[in-house]
């Protein structure tokens, strides 16, 4: 996406010289969500809004050839196009596409948020947010390896290490589990294995000038299909999981499921039973102990037995 905002402003840097970056994509992401949020809406509304954001500056309305501007702009930076109807207004054509793409989700809502707080500095005072560890700081880095294609040598502190230990990482990804930040890299192994490093655990980051091609099927989001978390372990195959789940509890899983496999196969006044295919990992262990007065592992047998050995220890140690 950089790349192309990049080349949209050197395009039309004769058309607004004077607005910088930051501006600009505020104010794309600020005519998304208003669109968006409000399923359709007409230009005088559109322009009302307009006025009570900052991001107008003083201005009563986005003059009509800038707000055409700002729609071209707009689908080529994001593939989202605004469409509009005489009988609806102007909406966004592809809420499904929209939808189901989570970072342009995230992307959005984030830069939406942030507009709103850098309007009232008050509104700071009205929201929570939970810490990320400072792995973030390598977010660029990284992203600009993946785009270049060049390999970056890591300073990497494991948990369990007494020593940090420096290699090289050929990334493929990243992804956000549980408040952490996470790349999953093409290791130095002689066989060029997959691994998953916390970002948090990196105390340096450096580019190389050494290349690597990254396969042109490669979908991170297909990589971890069959897993909970970061975890994705080579040749293993998903199976069924099924997990009885308190009454107390199941809404929780319906409006946030636990994965995407997730289906109620059995609902009682009691507990319902969810199913899912994936491959049973440590992460996934975490989790349902986590909220073991809640859950009962029902499938497969080696992680209910597995919860069982887990949780006759908890109990050993609450004697």
């Amino acid at each position: 996406m950089c790349k192309k905002f990049c080349t949209f402003l050197a395009l039309n840097s004769n058309l607004m010289p004077k607005q910088n970056t930051a501006l600009l994509l505020s104010r794309y992401i600020w005519l998304i969500d208003t669109i968006y949020s409000a399923g359709s809406i007409s230009r005088e509304e559109i322009d009302r809004r307009w006025c009570r954001s900052l991001l107008s500056e003083g201005k009563m309305a986005i003059p009509e050839r800038t707000f055409h501007r700002y729609k071209d702009a707009i689908q080529e930076l994001f593939q989202i196009n605004i469409a509009f109807s005489k009988s609806r207004g102007y909406y966004i054509e592809n809420t499904t596409d929209f939808q189901r793409n989570e970072l342009r989700k995230w992307l959005i809502s984030t830069f939406a948020v942030n507009n709103l707080i850098n309007e009232g500095v008050h509104l700071r005072k009205h929201i929570g947010f939970e810490p990320m560890p400072s792995g973030q700081k390598y977010l660029t880095s990284i992203l600009e390896a993946i785009r270049d294609g060049v390999r970056l040598r890591v300073t990497h502190q494991g948990f369990s290490k007494s020593e940090a230990k420096s290699f090289t990482i050929a990334p493929y990804g990243l992804k956000v589990f549980k408040q952490r930040w996470y790349v999953l890299a093409q290791s130095e192994y002689p066989d060029g294995r997959l691994l998953v490093y916390s970002l948090d655990r990196f105390t340096e980051v450096e580019r190389t000038d050494i290349s690597y091609t990254i396969p042109s099927d490669f979908d991170i989001n297909e990589h971890f299909h069959s897993f909970y978390g970061v975890s994705s372990i080579s040749n293993a195959q998903p199976e069924i999981v099924q997990l009885r789940i308190d009454a107390s509890q199941v809404k929780f899983f319906r409006t946030l499921p636990l994965h995407h496999s997730q289906e109620e196969i059995e609902t009682t006044d009691a507990y319902s039973v969810f199913q899912y295919y994936l491959v049973p990992t440590f992460e996934l262990t975490k989790e349902i102990l986590s909220n073991s007065p809640f859950i009962e592992v029902l499938l497969p047998l080696s992680l209910r037995e597995e919860i069982q050995s887990k949780t006759a220890k908890m109990a050993e140690m609450y004697k």
